[in-house]
């Protein structure tokens, strides 16, 4: 909570009332100084400066106030402590102000209403303020078994009263450090690793917290902590005296904090609270403010980020530097390798712990690209990493090895991909050490590029490498991607186009197009023969098209998977780019790849794959027609499900079970006179509630939109939309929906609401109410640039059908507003496929025209773009 001043208090002591007036002075101040272009530092050591100032004159008037016996008490037995950021003099603007009061214990009652009064005036004052109050004795103890607490107490300092207690704590922190270095090291480091996990496990975070995400500030205290508790030092330059630390890396590490506490600082005062995430739309308007301009293809936020990305990146290298040279000493490695380790093509030594250099050869692999790609090798085969000495002598030696590659080099680098359960790790190492930019020269360009887009959580580089990952972890699943990626020969080719499927941002040109052209400087450079360089092309160059089509289009559409297919051409590159797809959706963020996307893509794919094998598309279709009469077989003609099913839609008949079909059928039959039926069930595989909605198209004008807006007032988030118009006016329409209000199954009288909501819109005149969605565990805060809505026509996709898509920004009643718009223009909806990207929609609609033609007039087109920006203008803010 931020505390707000207490102007206009009564009976305010003279104390509280200057410092109210010195906490707002402060506060301009302080702004005024970083406006000036202050250094992130300095801004925090005076920020930290200004409120000592006012904590001690605070305490000097609560310790007037109070009986001269008890004054002396608490001069005698307690002192004012900083500790924490406070302690440091590392405060930003709006930070915590870190107090303790330690005492002996010999005056705590005294010392108890002196904490209660501190706290009341601080806060009546304006500031937030974290405050303890312990004895040296509690305070070491809680040290122990706290490596938070511990942290906090490594910077700890005297503001006011007895100045002999905090040398004293310090003492006894010491001897306790002392007695059980390891085990306080290790608490310290997993108390580090478990809040970097809360904040994002990787330094590629796109909207990271500039404190706690990994490579943040917390982790240049770590430095500086483990200093501490390891050689008994203080600051950077001395970690570096006492070989915790490189002076390079000492010196990279100040400028990493100099960088982020500046950005801290402008986050702190634009919000006029604490801030530490850095979101789309700070980084946007920090850019700006430094007037960072976009250049070369690149945003100036993107160029920002990739500064900020450059020093968190080193920040979390000189981090694992240093607990990888704490974890065993030297002597223990040198043993343990020498008994236990074995030699390796008299180079190399692998086991018990890491796999390295030998003392010898150390140089010689430190200057040779070959020997780097062979290390690494050996590293994935007995999965073991690389000792920390080696990795540091070669990190180092990066800047004078050899640009010219040879082919044994770039042989041995292909030989990689032949490994793919730890490819991704060893592709991640080579990339941390600046080699893989060497391999592939192409990939420096995506070394900490931002995608500024709200579809990726991962900065470009990070991204690549991920969905390398991805694809290989296929071949432990069960379902259908499992299974095409055991089946898969060449999966070199598709891991090499992944590493590389979106080098192409950050440029003017399409990325695609970009990529296509980068891939074949690629499949040069590394040799590969025309054939497979053909593929690899191909891949980049495509690797959106399988999203777009399984994401986005009706593929119950014969004529648009005929095109897809012969577009692909092969059911070996079908097979690749399948998985690509995968993979690449599932390493955009936490939980974009789904169960209902992986059918989607599914039901693509293996339509694709008949049509390539030469069975077409519609195989399905021809399927559930002969499951379906098998059904019906005894059923006389003049059976009302019998006569229903004669001449059913092939998309119907293709994406839906005989079963269920059976049993709709039922539904209609007996559907009486302007009559209408809706269900809401639940689909465990895909954790998705399907809504199916049968009647007859005379019944109500409009139903689509009705629906669509019923379901949205019921807070529902709706996936996809299958319409089906039967030839004798009957209809049945099949929405997918997510219920965020229920993390499981919803229960029954869920879904009975979610049916009876349906048919009192079909049937009523009551318009739909919306109200917006609320996620406990989403960021609330507004999107960093809400994107101009955008329709689009497509007459070429479909033979039957114009496929318009509207691009807009999130919001309650935005499908209703876009069906209905559809409806006033005469327009009949067959299909329509809803994307919804973290705050991002695209929602697909395959019309036709009242007399099933496709809506081609360049005038029509205009009017319904206009009516569709007027009628979600509302919630998607100016076109």
């Amino acid at each position: 909570m931020t505390a707000s001043p207490a102007a206009g208090m009564v009976n305010v002591r003279p104390a509280v009332a200057r410092a109210i007036e010195a906490v707002a002075e402060a506060r301009v101040r302080i702004a005024a100084q970083h406006a000036a272009g202050g250094q992130g530092w300095a801004v925090c050591v005076f920020a930290s400066e200004r409120f000592e100032t006012i904590v001690r004159d605070v305490w000097a008037g609560l310790v007037a106030d109070i009986p001269a016996d008890d004054a002396a008490r608490l001069a005698k037995h307690a002192a004012l402590v900083a500790h924490g950021g406070f302690g440091r003099q590392e405060m930003a603007p709006w930070s915590d102000v870190d107090l303790m009061i330690l005492h002996d214990g010999r005056a705590a009652k005294v010392v108890a209403e002196a904490a209660r009064r501190l706290l009341q005036d601080l806060f009546d004052a304006g500031l937030d303020v974290g405050q303890s109050v312990r004895t040296v004795a509690d305070a070491v103890r809680l040290a122990a078994d706290d490596a938070t607490i511990m942290s906090t107490l490594l910077d700890c300092r005297t503001l006011a009263g007895d100045a002999a207690l905090v040398p004293l704590l310090r003492q006894r922190l010491r001897s306790n450090i002392s007695r059980s270095r390891r085990r306080s090291v290790d608490r310290l480091v997993a108390a580090r690793r478990e809040e970097a996990e809360k904040y994002g496990h990787t330094v590629a975070l796109l909207e990271p917290n500039v404190k706690r995400s990994p490579g943040g500030l917390r982790d240049i205290q770590l430095v500086r902590w483990l200093g501490r508790l390891v050689h008994d030092v203080d600051t950077l330059d001395d970690v570096a005296l006492a070989g915790g630390i490189t002076r390079a890396d000492a010196d990279a590490v100040r400028d990493a904090g100099e960088f982020l506490m500046r950005v801290r600082n402008d986050l702190h005062l634009a919000a006029g609270k604490p801030a530490d995430e850095l979101s789309r739309a700070e980084q946007v308007r920090i850019a700006a403010a430094l007037g960072i301009e976009s250049r070369d293809g690149l945003l100036g936020v993107e160029r920002f980020m990739r500064d900020y990305f450059g020093h968190t990146r080193r920040v979390a290298q000189v981090v694992e530097t240093m607990l990888g040279t704490l974890r065993y000493s030297g002597s223990v490695k040198a043993l343990a390798r020498g008994l236990l380790g074995h030699a390796i093509d008299g180079t190399f030594r692998v086991g018990p712990l890491d796999v390295s250099a030998t003392a010898a050869s150390l140089p010689r692999v430190a200057g040779s690209l070959r020997e780097i790609v062979r290390l690494a090798e050996l590293s994935m085969l007995y999965d073991m990493p690389v000792a920390r000495d080696t990795w540091e002598a070669i990190r180092a030696g990066v800047p004078a090895l050899d640009r010219d590659v040879d082919s044994a080099t770039t042989a041995a680098f292909l030989g990689l991909f032949d490994h793919p359960a730890k490819l991704a790790d060893a592709l991640r190492w080579l990339h941390e050490l600046g080699v893989l930019e060497i391999l592939i020269p192409q990939f420096a360009h995506a070394r900490n590029l931002l995608q500024f887009n709200s579809f990726h959580k991962y900065t470009v580089d990070e991204h690549c490498i991920l969905s390398v990952e991805r694809a290989a972890g296929f071949a432990t699943e069960d379902g259908w991607l499992g299974d095409e990626w055991r089946a898969l020969s060449r999966k070199r080719l598709l891991l090499l186009a992944l590493l590389i499927h979106d080098v192409g941002k950050g440029f003017v040109e399409d990325h695609s197009e970009v990529g296509a052209r980068i891939a074949r400087e690629v499949a040069v450079h590394l040799g590969l023969p025309a054939d497979e360089a053909g593929i690899v092309e191909f891949l980049v160059l495509r690797h959106l098209a399988m999203a777009h089509l399984a994401f986005r289009r009706d593929v119950g559409d014969d004529t648009i998977v005929a095109g897809f297919a012969s577009d692909v051409g092969s059911p070996e590159v079908l097979r690749m780019l399948a998985l690509l797809t995968a993979a690449d959706v599932s390493a955009v963020g936490p939980g974009t790849w789904t169960k209902w996307k992986a059918d989607l893509l599914g039901e693509l794919y293996y339509k694709t794959r008949g049509f390539l094998d030469g069975s077409g598309p519609s195989v399905a279709a021809d399927r559930g027609r002969t499951n379906l009469a098998r059904l019906l077989g005894e059923r006389a003609a003049d059976d009302p499900v019998a006569r229903l099913a004669v001449g059913l839609p092939t998309s119907y008949l293709g994406a839906t079970a005989p079963e269920r079909i059976v049993e709709e059928l039922g539904r209609l039959a007996r559907l009486p006179p302007g009559g209408v039926f809706a269900t809401a069930r639940w689909q465990p595989d895909t954790a998705t509630v399907t809504v199916t909605v049968g009647t007859r198209e005379d019944v109500r004008a409009g139903i689509f939109h009705r629906v669509t807006g019923s379901l949205t007032s019921q807070r529902l988030e709706i996936l996809a939309a299958d319409i089906h118009t039967f030839g004798d006016g009957h209809v049945v329409d099949h929405f997918t929906v997510l219920d965020p209000d229920f993390a499981g199954e919803p229960p029954a009288d869920r879904l009975a609401d979610i049916s009876e909501a349906i048919r009192a819109a079909i049937l009523g005149d009551r318009p739909p109410e919306f109200a917006a969605r609320w996620n406990p565990f989403a960021p609330q805060v507004k999107p960093a640039v809400v994107q101009p809505l955008r329709v689009t026509f497509d007459n070429e996709s479909s033979q039957h059908a114009t496929i318009l898509e509207v691009f807009a920004h999130d919001a309650p009643g935005l499908l209703y507003g876009v069906a209905r718009v559809l409806f006033e223009a005469g327009l009949s909806v067959r299909a329509a496929k809803i994307g919804t990207y973290l705050d991002q929609v695209v929602d697909a609609f395959h019309v036709t025209t009242a007399d099933g033609g496709k809506v081609v007039d360049a005038g029509r087109q205009a009017a319904i773009r206009v009516a569709i920006e007027r009628a979600t203008a509302p919630v998607t803010g100016p076109a």
